[in-house]
């Protein structure tokens, strides 16, 4: 392994005001891209006129868009590794506005569906570089949420699908509605042209972590064979494709032509489920930070939250009311978080030179699933006859399949990957102590509250040994960020300056020795106020040394 280069938090531009603007232009570019993507979603019932279709016909359009989408990941990872996320991304923008435009002229087949892979090959292009620049503008600490956000509040563009565009659609008609659409996404690719940059300084946009150039074929292999990647595909598929079936596809034709209820009322849920999603990003991105060796039970239990509401659902007498329906679409949204615990997975484990493509492989897992199940769902409906109650049960209960599926993927994949992990010296706690030690942190918060002299001083529980033969005394190591460990460290709640000296030397020895394999630290302490007065006693004697080190202060409570 080469030497690790260490790298200061501190560097300009990150976590700035510009940092922020780049953050909101990405979410603005990723908004308007879920809006091209569930526009035909909204406009099947009269696609299905206009081209002269049944269900599996209609369906097919979507297929076809998220077959693209996902046949386009990988590459289009790649593609942002080398030529970095604004060249991608406003490409990607290009590319829908000519899909939109083509389907607002088409009055056949062949050429709506044409418009459909341009439009599937320019969303393709827009998630995954996005996820790849994040880390270059802000602190590791923030990214997970960071992740969230983008992924939650970009689904808004499904407001815009359902609300404005529905609108004109049935105002306007067809032509008017799909043309306004390709003229948003014309905007867009101007803005990111214009003002985005991939990463506050130009050369970062080229680091490759410390791994050699790969050719193409190379860099796919790796990502293929990771079980990092793996893990992140099957969490990925578990949690995504509850949404991609019913939002991308099957929502309108299934609550109005299965159900029977009117446009209003599936537009309401439609929104109801855009602004369910958030409270569940917010919950687990924190949890991804916190259990970060549990990620897959996190994410597991989220994609419960759509399963259960669907079998309630499915064995429903009857039409089930619009109450029922509004429990289902939340339970759908608070599945859609648990895709990004997937991103967190193997941003983890994957070097920056190959993070783009395996950002695209966990993309790959839910809309590959998803579009496996539209398309089967079409058949079922259209042998079942058609449009109905009934035709629509039997479909819908085609998801169990697929999730139980990404089941067995996830955890079969979990285990290779934490084979690894355990060999490079993580340890992996029990689930039910890692919710002990959350329920203890509530406590340990009361009675800091109640008397912070009550609270002992932190004793790590794992030694170091360093390459000069030094054994550093630290809480943890856990996956960090590209393919190397974090050491956590939990310092005594009373430390001073010369105190801070010693730690620094023990933390440059960690991040020096290669067989460690540990490129930063995040220190953990118990209140902001020590957290601040760390972070400047760190700060200086970095300064004094000339030294740089990835690390980052954290406040947060912790079991002693």
């Amino acid at each position: 392994m080469g030497r690790v280069r260490v790298e200061g938090t501190t560097r300009a531009g990150v976590d700035s005001p510009r940092a922020w603007a780049m953050w909101a232009i990405a979410l603005a570019a990723y908004t308007v891209a879920v809006m091209q993507r569930s526009s035909f979603g909204v406009a099947s019932v009269e696609a299905a006129e206009r081209f002269d279709s049944g269900a599996s016909l209609v369906s097919l359009f979507v297929v076809v868009q998220m077959l693209t989408y996902a046949g386009m990941q990988i590459p289009a990872g790649i593609l942002a590794d080398r030529l970095g996320t604004r060249t991608v991304l406003a490409t990607g923008a290009v590319l829908m506005c000519i899909g939109q435009v083509d389907l607002a002229l088409s009055t056949n087949i062949g050429s709506a569906i044409i418009g459909r892979i341009f439009v599937g090959a320019g969303d393709a292009l827009t998630f995954g570089p996005i996820l790849r620049m994040l880390p270059a503008w802000f602190s590791p600490a923030r990214v997970p949420l960071l992740n969230q956000s983008i992924g939650i509040l970009g689904q808004s563009g499904q407001i815009l699908s359902a609300i404005p565009f529905a609108a004109v659609l049935g105002a306007a008609g067809w032509t008017p509605a799909f043309a306004s659409a390709a003229a948003v996404s014309a905007v867009i690719a101007l803005v990111v042209a214009a003002i985005l940059r991939n990463a506050p300084q130009p050369e970062r946009a080229e680091q490759s972590g410390g791994e050699p150039a790969l050719s193409v074929a190379e860099q796919l292999h790796r990502v293929v064979r990771d079980p990092a990647s793996q893990l992140g595909f099957w969490l990925h598929w578990t949690c995504a494709f509850w949404s991609s079936v019913f939002a991308l596809m099957w929502a309108y034709p299934y609550l109005m032509g299965g159900l029977g209820y009117s446009q209003s009322v599936a537009s309401g849920l439609m929104s109801l489920f855009v602004v369910a999603g958030i409270p569940f990003a917010l919950l687990a991105s924190g949890l991804s930070s916190r259990a970060v060796l549990h990620r897959t039970s996190i994410a597991v239990s989220l994609s419960l939250l759509a399963m259960v509401p669907w079998l309630v659902v499915t064995l429903w007498p009857g039409i089930p009311p619009v109450w029922m329906l509004a429990i289902l679409v939340i339970g759908i949204a608070a599945a859609g978080p648990g895709s990004s615990i997937g991103f967190d997975v193997t941003r983890t484990a994957s070097p920056r030179s190959r993070a783009g493509a395996a950002s695209g492989m966990v993309i790959v897992g839910g809309f590959a699933a998803g579009l496996l199940n539209i398309q089967v769902i079409g058949f079922v409906v259209d042998a079942l006859g058609g449009y109905s109650e009934r035709a629509f049960r039997w479909a819908m209960a085609t998801q169990f399949v697929f999730w139980a599926i990404g089941l067995v993927g996830a955890f079969h994949a979990r285990a290779r990957a934490r084979a690894i992990n355990a060999a490079r010296g993580v340890r992996h706690p029990h689930l039910v102590t890692v919710v002990g030690r959350e329920v203890t942190n509530l406590l340990v918060s009361w009675r800091i509250l109640r008397s912070p002299d009550a609270i002992g001083p932190a004793i790590g529980h794992l030694d170091v040994t360093t390459e000069d033969g030094r054994v550093v005394g630290i809480a943890a190591v856990l996956p960090g960020t590209g393919g190397q460990l974090t050491a956590i460290d939990v310092p005594p709640l009373e430390t001073d300056a010369a105190f801070w000296a010693s730690r620094v030397d023990d933390y440059l020895a960690l991040v020096s020795s290669d067989d460690l394999e540990i490129g930063a630290v995040e220190v953990r302490c118990e209140d902001a106020a020590t957290t601040r007065a760390v972070r400047g006693w760190i700060a200086d004697e970095l300064a004094r040394r000339g030294a740089t080190l990835a690390h980052e202060v954290t406040t947060r409570h912790h079991r002693r």
